[in-house]
């Protein structure tokens, strides 16, 4: 058995007789080119004049949608009991949103295993919520 590649030995040559006169038949066409006056762009790696076609729109992704957006005028609410008010910011308003809609599907019925997995959350999260919301469930599993 052969450990290495022997290059001098193999059964097809790197350059043909076809490849050498393909090759000395373009030359001689891009030289009478030449002399009648035409002249070569080089392109490199741009290939075509056509603007790209897919481009990220950033202001309609999700990472750097809330950076286009202007600020909300909230409208004046009635405050809300001190046992729901969780720390303010962008973290606990989230938090109040997911409690509200667990309250909801719970009224509704539902187990908290399907409400996790309706929310895209871990049950987990949904039975936290709902010991800090003090939300009573009907169904548990």
């Amino acid at each position: 058995m052969q450990r290495y590649h022997e290059p001098r030995h193999d059964p097809l040559p790197l350059r043909s007789p076809y490849h050498e006169a393909e090759s000395q038949r373009i030359e001689q066409l891009t030289q009478a080119f030449l002399a009648r006056g035409g002249q070569i762009e080089q392109v490199g790696h741009r290939m075509s004049e056509a603007p790209a076609t897919f481009v990220i729109n950033p202001e309609r992704t999700p990472v750097y949608a809330h950076l286009f957006t202007s600020p909300a005028v909230e409208p004046e609410a009635s405050p809300e009991p001190a046992e729901l008010e969780p720390e303010q910011g962008q973290d606990g308003d989230i938090e109040v949103k997911q409690a509200a809609l667990v309250m909801a599907a719970a009224a509704l019925g539902d187990s908290p295993k399907w409400i996790a997995k309706k929310l895209h959350m871990t049950e987990k999260r949904v039975r936290q919520l709902a010991r800090d919301y003090h939300i009573d469930f009907r169904a548990q599993r």
